[in-house]
């Protein structure tokens, strides 16, 4: 075994750590007869030669000896090795430049596996009809026969799977509904996969099927709760109705088993809910019943169901706030408060209330930061008490400032609480200037604590000074500190000395030596340079010794160029030698919205920088899809108007990676903004 191993080059094939010198010590382990030997080499190649699904050079020369493996009758873990080999071809876990060789290689092997079909073992059998199906269309004939002969209802299943792989006959597959348990969770997968339409007749055996608890694990699915969720994310709206409703039927004071099966059903909602803006409101008449469902367990998923709907969760609103209002030490009631926070149903108040009544505070209210309440005189009262309790506790940190942000939200308006506010200052230093600064000359009683703060060398309080009293001291002082030009973070507090502008002409020479017309060789440190750009900018109004350094660091991209591209908009026609460094940064998708801003207000035609805008409104991480489109608004680029309600006008989510629990909110969020900017571009006013 392993005869030719010896005849491969490994020190010119590389793996996930260089040079794979190492494989064939890996591919040597795996054919031990000693099971713990054996099991060592198995992790050696998912950790060198199959990291985390990429794929090298290094996994292509070894799939030959793999697959010699997974065909010898006294190798360890064969159906394991089996699945490997069709997990390496199938997209849906492997990846990487290598990918379409190493499926080639496995391919290319395809005679050897397919008699593992005809396997004694149930679970080789099953593992190789995965692997046989990812070799390619060719292996499609002897899938077939093996399903003639076939009576295992779990290797069945992976034979559906396998046929439906590259021709899925949606008579064959509607045939394989009415088969023994587990064969029609398969063909409902399949179905679902292909996009084939579910008849009415199949859907109650089909979700009789995938709300079972014993439906097991195989190569194609992750298990039960990874099935249903699928199949009903690939279901047009009206059939996926109808499946729920069908999984759902009968008393809902039924069975504990039944309670179980609604409950799957909630759960399976929210991946729907995520991908589809309309699968919300399709569902709210579901998420209403089974909110009301005698059984804690349905109840607790449609409380997680509701709180990825999004807007439309305001349509059971009255059952989260009775939910709301229930236990307060229970999970679910956190989760229906948080959703009517981020809905700003003025209903959270009381539960709130409640919980500050008794001196406890409710981690959900960290949520207004990101979802700003409107103003209640109320609630402000109820704040100012709940902050000073707090500082008569001695506590700081997050219960604190989760607080302070509350106040924050409202600006001047919660100027009534700014003694609190200036009590807090040891206990939240970083928040309560913030918030200070936010309300502007309505703070102007916390001038004197924020100058003795200021003093003690917080530069966070001397530019609340600034930005309440317009005194550009305090911040010139900070930055005259030998300390304050070593220190970490210097790029932030830099940014917030140069908001003084002109007054901080004293301190351009200390910030010129950090503008050496080269970028420099870590992000931090190019944060610095732009920082200190934007000062001598603001202080002097004199470009010349700030473009060359602008240039080099928009030239080096990624983060710190956003900085420099939002600079280079700050200062207007003066950064007109920057427009082919920010034309090239354009193709950088950390800084293209900044890059294209400055080009829009250095004369730049709108038409010119619509492609790479609407692009990044349609970023699926959502964090610059908002800023994009209010630089389109800021042009008056009416010609993205189309592009704009295209995007808004989608069934698929725009947002689908960054926070799991905000995904739909902001997705939400961005089709409004979108909404309203089609609406300001089209406009005749």
């Amino acid at each position: 075994m392993l005869a030719e191993i010896d005849d491969i080059d490994w020190a010119s094939r590389t793996g996930a750590y260089g040079p794979a010198v190492e494989a064939p010590d890996i591919l040597r382990a795996m054919a031990s007869k000693d099971e713990e030997t054996a099991a060592e080499g198995r992790d050696g190649f998912y950790s060198s030669l199959w990291h985390q699904g990429s794929v090298y050079p290094a996994t292509t020369a070894a799939v030959p000896f793999l697959v010699e493996l997974a065909v010898a009758p006294d190798v360890h873990e064969r159906a394991e090795l089996l699945f490997v080999l069709g997990a390496l071809c199938d997209p849906a876990h492997s990846y990487g430049a290598e990918h379409a060789a190493v499926r080639a290689a496995v391919a290319a092997r395809s005679d050897a596996l397919v008699p593992l079909l005809a396997d004694p073992d149930p679970l080789v059998r099953e593992h190789a009809a995965y692997t046989v199906a990812h070799c390619g269309p060719h292996t499609r004939p002897a899938l077939r026969r093996r399903w003639d002969v076939e009576r295992e209802p779990q290797v069945r299943t992976s034979l559906v799977l396998g046929l439906a792989l590259h021709e899925p006959d949606a008579e064959f597959l509607h045939a394989a509904v009415s088969e023994a348990f587990p064969v029609p969770v398969a063909a409902a997968l399949a179905l679902a996969r292909a996009r084939q339409p579910f008849p009415p007749e199949i859907l109650p055996s089909v979700a009789a099927a995938l709300v079972r608890d014993d439906v097991p694990q195989g190569p194609w699915w992750g298990g039960s709760r990874a099935v249903l969720p699928e199949v009903l994310d690939h279901l047009d709206g009206p059939t996926a109705r109808a499946l729920t409703a069908a999984a759902t039927a009968g008393r809902p004071d039924a069975t504990a088993s039944h309670a179980k099966d609604r409950a799957r059903v909630a759960d399976a909602l929210v991946t729907r809910f995520l991908h589809r803006r309309s699968a919300p409101l399709e569902a709210m008449p579901l998420l209403r019943e089974l909110l009301n469902d005698p059984d804690p367990e349905a109840r607790e998923a449609a409380v997680r169901a509701a709180a990825h709907a999004g807007r439309p969760a305001a349509a059971v609103a009255d059952e989260l706030t009775r939910i709301a209002l229930g236990d307060p030490d229970s999970r679910t009631t956190g989760t229906a408060l948080a959703t009517l926070m981020r809905l700003d149903d003025p209903r959270w108040h009381q539960p709130v209330l409640r919980e500050w009544a008794a001196g406890r505070d409710v981690a959900e209210l960290r949520l207004l930061y990101t979802y700003p309440p409107a103003f209640d005189a109320g609630l402000l009262a109820a704040a100012r008490r709940r902050l000073a309790a707090q500082l008569a506790e001695g506590l700081s940190g997050n219960p604190v400032i989760a607080v302070v942000n509350l106040l924050g939200a409202w600006g001047p308006a919660a100027a009534g609480a700014v003694p609190e506010l200036v009590d807090a200052l040891e206990a939240a230093p970083w928040a309560v200037p913030a918030v200070l600064g936010g309300m502007g000359p309505a703070a102007r009683p916390a001038l004197d604590a924020l100058r003795r703060t200021a003093d003690a060398g917080s530069v966070r309080a001397a530019h609340a000074v600034w930005r309440i009293s317009r005194d550009p001291e305090p911040l010139v002082a900070a930055a005259t500190r030998p300390s304050f030009w070593s220190k970490r973070g210097l790029d932030w507090d830099l940014n917030l000395v140069a908001d003084a502008g002109p007054a901080t002409a004293p301190l351009a020479p200390r910030a010129l030596p950090l503008l050496t017309g080269a970028a420099a060789e870590t992000y931090p440190d190019r944060g610095a340079q732009i920082s200190a750009a934007r000062l001598v900018w603001l202080a002097t109004a004199d470009p010349d010794p700030v473009l060359p350094t602008v240039a080099a660091v928009l030239d080096a991209g990624d983060v710190p160029a956003r900085a420099a591209a939002a600079l280079a908009a700050e200062m207007g026609p003066a950064a007109s030698p920057l427009v082919p460094a920010l034309r090239r940064t354009l193709d950088d998708e950390g800084c293209r919205v900044e890059a294209a801003r400055a080009l829009g207000r250095l004369g730049a035609d709108p038409a010119d920088v619509i492609a790479p805008l609407l692009a990044a409104a349609a970023d699926p991480t959502g964090g610059r899809g908002a800023d994009a489109v209010a630089a389109l608004v800021e042009m008056r680029a009416v010609a993205a108007a189309p592009g704009l309600a295209e995007l808004a006008d989608r069934d698929e989510r725009i947002v689908t990676a960054g926070g799991y629990d905000d995904l739909v909110w902001q997705d939400d969020r961005l089709r409004h903004l979108l909404r309203r900017a089609v609406t300001d571009l089209t406009s005749t006013t």
